[in-house]
């Protein structure tokens, strides 16, 4: 990785994405990232769930950083059965 990212650990549902949302900074861009919810699972469980694994989504958050270029809106989608 050639930039230092800071988490925010500032989860909360995002309902319209029917995603666990959180936020890192990248180079001083505040990057919104949206942790889909797999089927079967229910909004609050996912959150928490997320929360506890954080150290994981935190790997998985950089790997796709490294792997594609932010877009102009700076929102990372991950598919949440990584």
């Amino acid at each position: 990785m050639n930039q230092q990212l800071i988490f925010n650990h500032d989860f909360v549902w995002n309902e319209h994405e029917q995603a666990a949302q959180c936020s890192c900074l990248q180079a001083g861009l505040k990057v919104i990232i949206f942790i889909k919810k797999p089927e079967g699972w229910i909004a609050d469980a996912w959150l928490v769930q997320v929360k506890e694994d954080y150290f994981f989504w935190e790997e998985e958050i950089e790997a796709a950083l490294d792997a594609q270029p932010l877009g102009e809106d700076a929102i990372l989608r991950l598919d949440g059965s990584a």
